[in-house]
């Protein structure tokens, strides 16, 4: 499956700018990108392009290491990934096939074929389970290396986004049923549920598994615990944001879960302190032509080792690294 490496891109300084400005920036796609993934520390992406399919990077420094189709002859669309928190897998899906990857050797372990479209997944440390959300209502625990399911999670419509703690212990799913799920693994119960005006568009968990999140177009974005279900955080995005339907479309906990990050439909990625309650810091990622009239969405976003700098891959094929 593997093919000629198309092209190598270096970071490449910006100029700072009157909104704090990304440090340096990789193109990782010519044109668009429909999809992407970080690695936990930001060091690997898995980018699906518009126009050339799936790839895996290594971002700094930047190169393009392989490139992952699900099919020899045919560059299909890659919708949705996710990097293991080990960063030793991959996963890579379109409307309804799986392929597992060893990112160590490029080489794909195993590929599935589901019987209802995939709309959202998450990869279990280690490659050895993914939770799939499904447009038929289940949110399935799945073993991508055998096949077949570890269990099934029901909701009353098309579930958008899952979630799954470090130890596989806790499962988080939201969807357009407009409730946001959390889920006992090994029992298979519901352990609880949140309920909201409008359908789920983001989840995330901490690593730990002790703290939630869940986002609501034209709702509060909420940070909550998962074992007493007691809210933390209503996060402060503003009334107008609210009423404009300003969500998110990416988000991730500090591996201490004490922070957050954030990126926006509009471009915008946001730090912030949990414990304190307060936003941190924020950087709006710029557009590829002055005249675009939007910018374009947050698709990922990572923490890095260095405390001071952040990731975040846009839409615009571009991955950036942040710092301030």
């Amino acid at each position: 499956m593997l093919k000629p490496l198309l092209f190598t891109a270096a970071l490449l300084p910006l100029l700072s700018a009157c909104n704090p400005a990304p440090q340096a920036e990789l193109q990782v796609a010519n044109r668009s990108t429909q999809s992407a993934s970080l690695a936990r520390d930001g060091s690997h992406a898995v980018i699906g392009s518009t126009y050339q399919g799936g790839s895996y990077w290594q971002v700094s420094p930047g190169e393009r290491l392989y490139d992952w189709n699900h099919s020899d002859d045919t560059t299909r669309l890659i919708l949705h990934s996710a990097i293991s928190s080990d960063g030793g897998w991959a996963i890579t899906a379109d409307h309804q096939t799986l392929v597992l990857w060893d990112t160590a050797s490029g080489e794909s372990v195993a590929y599935w074929r589901i019987s209802a479209e995939i709309n959202a997944l998450a990869l279990g440390r280690y490659g050895n389970v993914a939770l799939l959300g499904l447009a038929d209502g289940r949110a399935v625990l799945y073993d991508v290396r055998h096949g077949g399911t570890f269990g099934t999670f029901q909701h009353d419509a098309p579930v958008n986004a899952v979630a799954l703690s470090d130890d596989l212990s806790l499962a988080l799913t939201g969807g357009d049923d407009q409730t946001a799920r959390i889920w006992d693994t090994q029992s298979g119960q519901q352990q609880s549920a949140r309920k909201y005006d409008k359908a789920i568009q983001q989840v995330a968990l901490s690593p730990d598994g002790k703290r939630a999140l869940v986002a609501a177009r034209y709702d509060g974005i909420e940070l909550f615990s998962t074992s007493s279900d007691e809210l933390n955080w209503t996060l402060p995005l503003g009334h107008e944001r609210i009423i404009r339907g300003y969500s998110l479309s990416a988000a991730r906990f500090s591996d201490d879960g004490a922070y957050l990050l954030t990126g926006r439909p509009d471009g915008r990625v946001q730090l912030w302190d949990i414990d304190g309650q307060q936003a941190l810091y924020h950087w709006q990622l710029p557009k590829l032509d002055p005249w675009q009239p939007k910018p374009t969405s947050v698709l990922a976003v990572s923490f890095t080792p260095n405390p001071e700098h952040y990731r975040a891959a846009s839409g615009n094929g571009y991955i950036y690294t942040l710092s301030y």
